[in-house]
């Protein structure tokens, strides 16, 4: 196989899951799957990754795969290229680079970034390459990253775009990350849980297509994903006031399974905007749905290795 036809491989590492796929061109998937985390543990997670690398040799070979792209939730510290703070979601993926759950053996280029950054970097790359492309995911945990002409914006640190730790309510109900009243707290599938749990007292170990159906018979807890629409509606209004982008997604399992309407989402944010801002923004649903994490993984790889041969 040529170097230049080799597959790009990306994972999209989330809080309940990792997403794979590879292709040759970094703008299409050939292949994708899933592997579900049973238990949240470093160990398990390289299991996992393992797993994934074996379906990958027996389906084209690992010889055919030319770099590896990851996408992590979590935030990275752009000097250290580690998971730093907090990780809400997977409390034990932290101090860690996101490659860990590689073999120690695997001599491949790799690259990595937050998983909401890579999500909007393919959403860019497809719909807007030159614009200005903010990107929501809706999962777990609430995800965001900006992308301005192809390239991801990670502020002074890498820090940038935690929509999901923006206050919401002063004081407001405790988040997994340590803080209380964050975005992520309302809006995201584990805070609309404790919820459900702690205010309506159902059970804890309800799945999302339950808690989709039971949503419709209970006005009680729809009025809490009302709630959570809200608030992200809110933060993302004011992330619009701020950047003026040309485009807003809306990506994750979340919006899949049909939690949030894009309908709804892009009548209410229109409503808390400015007419001018309204006006000009788009806001739409990712075109690449659940899988956008794992193309701009393999965007990113393909970018790493445009840069190390120029």
């Amino acid at each position: 196989m040529n170097r230049q036809d080799k597959y790009l491989l990306g994972l999209d590492i989330g809080g309940s899951s990792i997403k794979f796929g590879y292709g040759c061109c970094p703008k299409s998937l050939q292949y994708f799957g899933k592997v579900e985390l049973q238990h949240k543990s470093l160990s398990y997670m390289q299991q996992a990754c393992s797993q994934i690398l074996s379906i990958v040799d027996s389906q084209v070979g690992l010889s055919a795969i030319r770099a590896i792209g990851i996408g992590t939730c979590g935030t990275i510290d752009s000097r250290s290229g580690l998971i730093v703070g907090v990780n809400p979601n997977l409390k034990f993926w932290v101090n860690l680079p996101p490659s860990a759950i590689l073999p120690p053996g695997l001599k491949l280029p790799v690259a990595w970034d937050n998983d909401a950054n890579l999500m909007c970097l393919a959403e860019a790359t497809l719909s807007c390459p030159q614009g200005k492309v903010l990107g929501i995911t809706v999962g777990s945990g609430i995800g965001c990253g900006y992308v301005q002409g192809g390239e991801v914006y990670h502020g002074a640190h890498g820090y940038a775009m935690e929509l999901g730790h923006v206050t919401a309510v002063y004081q407001g109900l405790p988040c997994n990350c340590g803080r209380r009243g964050c975005v992520e707290a309302y809006a995201s599938l584990e805070g609309i849980k404790r919820r459900m749990v702690r205010e309506l007292g159902l059970e804890e170990n309800l799945d999302l297509a339950s808690m989709l159906r039971h949503r419709h018979s209970d006005p009680r807890l729809e009025r809490l994903i009302r709630e959570g629409e809200e608030h992200l509606s809110l933060g993302v209004a004011n992330l619009i006031v701020t950047l003026d982008p040309n485009l807003v997604v809306f990506g994750g399992g979340l919006m899949d399974a049909g939690l949030y309407a894009i309908a709804d989402l892009r009548r209410r944010i229109r409503e808390l905007l400015p007419e001018l801002n309204s006006a000009q923004v788009k806001v739409e649903q990712a075109k690449e749905g659940n899988k956008a994490g794992v193309l701009g993984a393999m965007i990113l790889a393909g970018q790493m290795i445009k840069t190390e041969s120029e």
